[in-house]
C-alpha cells in the first residue's frame, strides 16, 4: 500500500486512501457474478445479475482512484443498478463513475463511503449512495451487503427502502469549496443568479442525489442537482429509510427511524438544487451544523416552481452559512423549512427567499422548542425591483424560548407584488439589538408584523417597523404577549415624503403587564398624502416611562395622524413620558381614548394632541377610577390655524398638583389663530393645587369651554386656575364658557391663596360662567371695575386677578367695560358675599350648655317644684327630626349625682305649662371656620328668632 492520507469525521473516523491499489474487486456471491476489466485507471464493469429492469452487481471492494473511472457498461433498457460491497472496507472514491442510459444507480456500503475533491459523476439517472446494510424492494425482498451462503433471490421490483444496519458506517464528501462571494449571497438586497464553475458531484437535471449514512461529512463537498432533488440522511443505528417515488426520482422518508447520526457542513460546502424549476434540498440528521460559508441553494431560473429546502433534526446550528430560494422568472421559488428542537443562526448567518421575476418568492417556516437569531443573522423574504411577484412569508413557531441579539427579519417589496408577513409565535422572546422590518417601496401591498408570545416578551435596542415609500400602505403591526417589556427600542409603522400609501396600525395586547420603562418610542407618521395608522393598546398594568407614543403628520403632508386608543384593566402610570397625537400639514391629528379600570397617574409627564398647520388637533378622552397628575399635562393645544381638540375626563378622583413647580393641569388651549376646544370633567371630587390649571385659553381666537360637574367637592388651592379666558396675546377673541354643576358639592378656596376662575377677553367680550352648588367658599366675584379699583390701574395689560391675593371669579373685557361677560351662580340660601364668621378659639362652653341641675324635677329652697326642659339648638345646625326613626346609637342616661339631703321628689309633682322666650332660630349651615387645630365647625349667621312654643329650659 502505498500512503494514504486521513480526514476526521466527528464521532466516526473515516480514511480516505489516494492508493495505486484503490481497485474494484467483485465477489462470487450472485448467480451472475460482475465482471471487472482494467484499462489503466478505467475499471469496466459487466456482467452481474439482471432481473427485469433491475441489474445487479456485488464487489468485495469498490474504490475509484483519483484520475480513475468506474464504468458500470449496462445495456439501455436498465432502470436501475444495484449494487454492494460486502468486503470489510471502506469505498474511497476519488475518480469518475459513469452508467449508460437513464438509469440509477444504488451503492451501498455498510462500512463507509469516501468520496474525495476530484470524484465526480456522469449517470443518467439518480445516485444513492450509502451505508445501509441492505436495499428492500416493493415485493418483500431485500439485496443485503451481508449475503448468504445460499444465492440470493433478485426481484423485478422497484427499492423502496434503505435498511440500516445496527452500526451503519460514515460518508464524507471531500471538495474544493464555492467560489461565490458569500457577502453578495448573504445581503438582503437583490443578487443576480449565482454562476460558478466549481464542480463536484452532479447528477442530470432532475434527478436526485442522495447520501444517506451514519454520519455524513461534507468539507467544501459540491453536490449539484439542476431542478432535481438532493437528499442528505444521517442514521445512526438500525431503521429503514423509505424511497418514494416523485417526478424528480425519490423522496426519502425518515418516518420509522428513531435514532439519527450528525450532518456537517463546512469550508464552503455547496449544495445547489438551481434549475429551470428550482429542485429541493432534504437534510435530516441529529446534530446538523452548518460553518466557513457553507451554502444551500434551490433558485428558480425558467417558468417551473422550486421545491422546498427541508432541514430536520434535533439540533441545527448556521454559523456563517447561507440557505437560499430565490426566482428570477415566472415560476414560484420553493419555500424554506426548519424543524429542529434548537435551531440556531449565527455570525452573518441568513436565509433568504426572494423574487425578481413574475414568480412569487417561497415561505421561511422555522419550527423549534428554542431558536436563536444572532449577530448579524437575518431571515429575508424579498420582492425587487421590476419583480412582479410576491414576496413569501416568514413563520417562526417556537415552543420555548426565542431570542435574538444583533440580527433582522425582513419582509420587502420594491417591485409591484405584495410584502410577505412575518408570524413570530414563541413562549418566550428576548430581542436585542434587532431588526424586524416590511417595508413596501412601490405599489405592493404590505406585510404584517404578528408576534405572539405566551409568556413574557422582552424588547431592548431593537426596531420592529413597516413602512411605506410608494404608492403601497404599510402594514400592521400586531404584538400579543404575556407581558411586555420595551427598552431603548422603537415600534414603527409610516409613510415616507412622496409616497401616497397609508401607514399600518399598531396594535399591543397584554394580559399581565406592560412595561415600557425608557427611551422607547411607538409610533405611526405620515410624510405623504397617506394617513398614519392607529396605536391601539390593551393591557392589564401598563408602566409607561421617558419614553413615548405619537402618531403624527410630517412637514408637508397631507393626511391624517392616527388614533391612540388605550384600554387598561388595572392600574396606568405614565412618567417623564408623552403621548401625543400631532399635526403640522392639513391632516386632522388623531384622537386619543384612555380607559382605566383602576388608577391613572401622571407624573412630570403629557398627553396631548396638537396643531400646528391648518388641520385640528384630536380629541382627548380619559376615563379612569383616579386620575393624578403631580405634575403633568393632558392638552389639546393648537398653535397653526387649526383648531384645538376636545378633552374630556371622566374619574371618580381627579388630583392636579404641581407639587414640583412644573406645568400642572388640563388645557385645550389656542396659541396660534385657531379657537380653543371644549374640556368636561365629570368627577366625585376635584383637587387643583400648587397652581395647577384647567384652562381653555386662546391667544387671539376665542376662548374655550369649560364644564366641571362634580358630585362632591372642587377643591382649588396655592395660586391654582380653571380659566377660559382669550386674547392671552393681548389679541381678540371672546372669552369662554365655564360651568360648574356641583348641585349635591361644595366648591371651595381657601382665603387669600389667589386660586381664581376666570372667563375674561382682552378685546373681546368677557364669556359665561355658570356656577350651580349648593355651597361655595372663599371666593369673591368681581367685575372689571372692581379690578381697577383694587389694582388702582386701567391699563388693560395690568388688569390681571393673579396680582390679587384673594379668590376671584372674573367674566370680563380687559379694554372695554362694556363687553363684560356674565357670571351666574346658583348655591340655595348661601349668600358667599357676607364671608366667614369668625369664631372663638374655645368654640364650645360645656358649664354653659349644662345646668346644674338639668332637667330633672329638682326641689328649690322655697320648695317649689319644677321641671327643666332641655333644647338642642346649635349655631346653625340642624336637630333631628321628630318624625325620624330613633337610632340606636345613641341612648340617653341620666347620670346625675344627686344631694338626697336637699333635693328630695315631691309627693305631689306637678308641672307648669312652658313660658315663651327669645330662642336661637335653627337654620341651614351656610359657612365653616377652622380652628387652630385644623378642626372644621359648620356655622349659620342669621341667629335672632322667636321659635314660638318650642320646649326650652327655663332661665333661673
Amino acid at each position: 500500500m502505498s500512503t494514504c492520507g486521513a480526514w476526521f469525521i466527528p464521532i466516526a473516523t473515516v480514511f480516505w486512501c489516494n492508493c495505486a491499489s484503490a481497485q474494484i474487486t467483485p465477489d462470487a456471491t450472485l448467480p451472475n457474478n460482475s465482471i471487472i476489466n482494467i484499462n489503466g485507471k478505467t475499471f469496466n464493469i459487466t456482467g452481474g445479475t439482471t432481473a427485469g429492469t433491475n441489474l445487479f452487481h456485488s464487489f468485495q471492494q469498490f474504490s475509484v482512484p483519483t484520475g480513475g473511472e468506474a464504468f458500470f457498461n449496462n445495456t439501455l433498457g436498465i432502470q436501475n443498478i444495484i449494487s454492494r460491497v460486502t468486503g470489510g472496507s471502506i469505498s474511497n472514491i476519488d475518480g469518475l463513475i459513469r452508467t449508460l442510459g437513464k438509469a440509477n444507480l444504488f451503492l451501498i456500503n455498510p462500512n463507509g463511503i469516501v468520496f474525495g475533491p476530484n470524484a465526480r459523476l456522469n449517470i443518467g439517472g439518480s445516485f444513492f449512495a450509502s451505508t445501509a446494510n441492505s436495499i428492500n424492494f416493493a415485493d418483500g425482498t431485500k439485496f443485503s451487503a451481508t449475503p448468504s451462503q445460499d444465492l440470493p433471490l433478485l426481484t423485478i421490483t422497484a427499492p423502496i427502502g434503505l435498511n440500516m444496519g445496527s452500526n451503519p458506517g460514515p460518508i464524507l464528501v471531500k471538495g474544493p469549496g464555492h467560489d461565490i462571494n458569500y457577502e453578495n449571497i448573504v445581503k438582503t438586497g437583490p443578487r443576480p443568479p449565482i454562476n460558478t464553475s466549481v464542480t463536484g458531484l452532479q447528477v442530470k437535471e432532475g434527478q436526485t442525489l442522495a447520501l444517506v449514512g451514519a454520519n455524513v461529512s461534507l468539507e467544501g463537498g459540491v453536490l449539484k442537482s439542476p431542478s432535481g432533488r438532493i437528499e442528505i440522511g444521517s442514521v445512526s443505528s438500525n431503521g429503514v429509510v423509505s424511497l418514494v417515488p416523485v417526478p424528480e426520482g425519490w423522496k426519502l422518508g425518515y418516518e420509522g427511524i428513531t435514532s439519527f447520526g450528525d450532518i456537517q457542513f463546512s469550508q464552503k460546502t455547496f449544495v445547489n438544487a438551481t434549475g429551470v424549476g428550482g429542485g429541493s434540498i432534504a437534510v435530516a440528521g441529529n446534530n446538523i451544523n452548518f460553518t466557513e460559508q457553507s451554502i444551500l441553494l434551490a433558485d428558480t431560473l425558467g417558468d417551473r416552481n422550486g421545491g422546498e429546502i427541508s432541514i430536520v433534526g434535533e439540533n441545527i446550528g448556521i454559523n456563517q452559512s447561507n440557505i437560499s430560494s430565490n426566482t428570477f422568472s415566472s415560476g414560484n421559488a420553493g419555500q424554506i423549512k426548519l424543524d429542529a428542537n434548537n435551531i440556531t443562526f449565527d455570525n452573518n448567518s441568513s436565509a433568504s427567499i426572494q423574487t425578481l421575476g413574475k414568480g412569487d418568492a417561497g415561505n421561511i417556516n422555522i419550527l423549534a422548542n428554542s431558536f436563536q437569531l444572532l449577530e448579524k443573522s437575518a431571515l429575508n423574504s424579498n420582492t425587487e425591483e421590476n419583480s412582479t411577484g410576491n414576496a413569501g412569508d416568514i413563520n417562526i413557531n417556537v415552543a420555548g424560548s426565542m431570542v435574538s441579539k444583533s440580527a433582522g427579519i425582513t419582509t420587502d417589496t420594491s417591485g409591484t407584488g405584495n410584502a410577505g408577513k412575518i408570524n413570530i409565535y414563541a413562549n418566550s422572546f428576548q430581542m436585542e439589538n434587532l431588526g424586524v422590518f416590511s417595508r413596501v417601496v412601490n405599489t405592493g401591498k404590505p406585510g404584517e408584523i404578528n408576534v405572539n408570545v405566551a409568556d413574557s416578551f422582552v424588547i431592548k435596542s431593537s426596531n420592529i417597523n413597516t413602512d411605506t415609500y410608494g404608492t403601497g400602505d404599510a402594514g400592521k403591526i400586531n404584538i400579543t404577549a404575556n407581558s411586555f417589556k420595551l427598552e431603548e427600542s422603537g415600534i414603527k409603522s409610516s409613510t415616507t415624503q412622496n409616497s401616497t400609501g397609508n401607514a399600518g396600525e399598531i396594535n399591543i395586547q397584554v394580559a399581565g403587564s406592560l412595561e415600557i420603562p425608557k427611551d422607547v418610542g411607538i409610533i405611526t407618521t405620515t410624510s405623504g398624502t397617506g394617513d398614519a395608522g392607529k396605536i391601539n393598546i390593551y393591557a392589564n398594568s401598563f408602566q409607561l416611562e421617558n419614553s413615548g407614543l405619537k402618531s403624527s403628520t410630517e412637514g408637508n403632508s397631507t393626511g391624517n395622524a392616527g388614533e391612540i386608543n388605550i384600554q387598561v384593566a388595572n392600574s396606568f402610570v405614565i412618567n417623564s413620558a408623552g403621548i401625543s397625537t400631532n399635526t403640522s400639514g392639513t391632516g386632522d391629528a388623531g384622537k386619543i381614548n384612555i380607559q382605566v379600570a383602576g388608577p391613572m397617574v401622571i407624573n412630570r409627564a403629557g398627553i396631548s394632541t396638537n396643531t400646528s398647520g391648518t388641520g385640528d388637533a384630536g380629541q382627548i378622552t380619559v376615563t379612569a377610577e383616579s386620575l393624578k397628575i403631580n405634575p403633568g399635562e393632558i392638552v389639546a393645544t393648537s398653535n397653526g390655524s387649526g383648531n384645538a381638540g376636545n378633552l374630556s375626563v371622566r374619574t371618580k378622583t381627579l388630583v392636579i398638583d404641581n407639587v414640583i413647580g412644573n406645568q400642572a393641569g388640563l388645557r385645550v388651549e389656542s396659541t396660534g389663530d385657531g379657537n380653543a376646544g371644549t374640556l368636561e370633567i365629570v368627577a366625585d371630587t376635584i383637587q387643583l393645587d400648587n397652581q395647577s390649571r384647567i384652562d381653555a385659553t386662546t391667544t387671539s381666537g376665542n376662548g374655550g369651554d369649560l364644564r366641571l360637574d362634580v358630585a362632591n367637592l372642587l377643591l382649588v388651592r396655592r395660586g391654582s386656575q380653571i380659566s377660559a379666558t382669550a386674547g392671552t396675546d393681548q389679541k381678540g377673541g371672546n372669552g369662554g364658557n365655564i360651568t360648574i354643576n356641583a348641585p349635591e358639592g361644595f366648591i371651595v378656596a381657601v382665603p387669600n391663596e389667589n386660586s381664581d376662575i376666570t372667563a375674561n377677553a382682552f378685546n373681546g367680550t368677557g364669556g359665561k360662567i355658570n356656577i350651580n352648588s349648593l355651597g361655595i367658599f372663599n371666593f369673591t366675584q368681581r367685575s372689571r371695575e372692581d379690578l381697577v379699583r383694587e389694582l388702582k390701574t386701567d391699563n388693560p395689560s395690568e388688569l390681571n386677578t393673579q396680582k390679587l391675593s384673594t379668590n376671584d371669579i372674573t367674566a370680563f373685557s380687559l379694554t372695554n367695560p362694556t363687553l363684560s361677560g356674565q357670571v351666574s351662580i346658583n348655591t340655595p340660601d348661601v349668600d358667599p358675599s357676607k364671608g366667614l364668621l369668625e369664631l372663638p378659639i374655645v368654640l364650645t362652653d360645656t358649664l354653659g350648655l349644662i345646668a346644674d341641675t338639668g332637667c330633672a324635677g329638682v326641689a328649690s329652697t322655697d320648695s317649689d317644684t319644677q321641671k327643666s326642659n332641655f333644647t338642642i339648638t346649635g349655631r346653625g345646625g340642624l336637630p333631628p327630626s321628630p318624625y325620624e326613626p330613633l337610632s340606636t346609637d345613641v341612648v340617653w342616661s341620666d347620670n346625675r349625682i344627686q344631694n338626697i339631703a336637699s333635693q328630695q321628689r315631691s309627693e305631689k309633682p306637678s308641672t307648669k305649662p312652658p313660658t315663651a322666650y327669645d330662642a336661637v332660630k335653627i337654620v341651614p349651615a351656610t359657612g365653616w371656620v377652622f380652628d387652630g387645630k385644623g378642626h372644621v365647625t359648620l356655622i349659620s349667621h342669621a341667629s335672632n328668632a322667636n321659635l314660638g312654643s318650642t320646649p326650652a329650659c327655663q332661665k333661673k
